[in-house]
């Protein structure tokens, strides 16, 4: 246990911001045990992944940070045409991705080059090229910080929906993912892959690929590199600049309001969505709005992606007020309001 701990290496904003105490942890048992001490139940409490999600709004934050560090991939059962991985929760999702790809296990391809960790994978059900991660995940085990037990969630349970499950709401700030149990299927001759995207099908034609042509293991190792090329040129190191990566969602809008907008807006991106809503394109709006390439106090959107948020200021405020002047300028534009993907996190 350490006290007065510095936060600033571990979120990827870099912002400022001392721990009261910080406690790393590598395996369930020791989790299980520490979470029954009077340190614990004494202090307020603050579970550390990777910060790829989180902006403190304090220098100082006053409870315990807890770092479960654990890492592993196991094969716990397959059939005929599907694998089951217990994956850890501490693993490095891109790892895990490329792990499925070394053995052609598909419907997780479109994922790579996500960074951060598995774990987030269940709690904010990352997207990517037409891939929900909530379609492979079979089930999710986790520590209930109510009753200290190990329990698990089926898919249906996790109530997964856009970057969202349960995790954000019901069981909010009383969990501990320690595994994530993903189903995928083995290699299919008749597996449809999801290539309908116009930087996807650049990348093809740029190249000379005739996709179709391709056999089936040639199609897995193409789509993956396709993507992993894309966003590498879109988007920024995140281990050489402060980012949060997307820093905010994309919103969704009743069909009558997308309509109303699509009268003032006829080149609005929108596509419909499997709960009859339509979602429009975040960064298009920001962009729209002349915040790409800005810069206000060493914090700006980033110029190859408007929905990137990039910080060299170690000041929380800094990116707060970036985001709330954001933010009003869309809503003013457009009567459309952009929720935060960021978590914000305060006293």
């Amino acid at each position: 246990m350490q006290k007065d701990y510095s936060l600033q290496p571990l979120n990827t904003l870099q912002v400022n911001c001392v721990a009261k105490m910080y406690v790393d942890i590598p395996n369930t048992y020791q989790l299980l045990q520490f979470i029954e001490t009077q340190e614990w139940k004494e202090n307020k409490h603050w579970i550390f992944w990777w910060w790829s999600n989180t902006l403190f709004l304090n220098d100082y934050f006053d409870w315990i940070v807890l770092h479960p560090g654990i890492k592993g991939i196991e094969l716990i059962k397959q059939d005929e045409n599907a694998v089951y991985l217990q994956v850890w929760a501490w693993e490095v999702r891109d790892d895990f991705v490329q792990y499925c790809l070394d053995n052609s296990f598909w419907w997780i391809e479109n994922l790579i080059a996500i960074p951060w960790n598995v774990w987030t994978s269940a709690v904010s059900n990352i997207w990517a090229y037409g891939q929900e991660v909530k379609n492979v995940i079979y089930e999710v085990i986790w520590v209930n910080l109510e009753t200290n037990t190990i329990q698990k969630l089926s898919n249906n349970d996790c109530e997964f929906a856009y970057r969202d499950s349960i995790f954000k709401h019901d069981l909010e700030d009383k969990f501990i993912i320690t595994h994530v149990v993903f189903k995928l299927q083995k290699i299919d001759e008749n597996y449809e892959y999801i290539t309908s995207y116009k930087d996807v099908e650049t990348y093809f034609s740029s190249n000379w690929i005739d996709f179709e042509k391709l056999d089936s293991l040639k199609k897995l190792q193409t789509i993956s590199q396709a993507i992993y090329e894309i966003r590498k040129n879109k988007l920024p190191d995140h281990t050489k600049v402060w980012t949060a990566g997307s820093y905010f969602k994309n919103p969704e809008l009743s069909l009558p309001e997308r309509d109303t907008l699509e009268k003032k807006f006829p080149d609005l991106r929108a596509h419909l969505t499997d709960n009859e809503t339509m979602k429009l394109s975040a960064w298009q709006l920001i962009e729209l709005c002349w915040w790409k390439g800005k810069e206000v106090n060493k914090v700006k959107m980033y110029e190859k992606h408007a929905l990137i948020l990039i910080n060299a200021n170690p000041s929380w405020k800094a990116v707060e007020d970036y985001a709330k002047n954001v933010q009003k300028s869309v809503y003013e534009k457009f009567w459309v309001h952009l929720e935060p993907e960021v978590r914000y996190c305060d006293n």
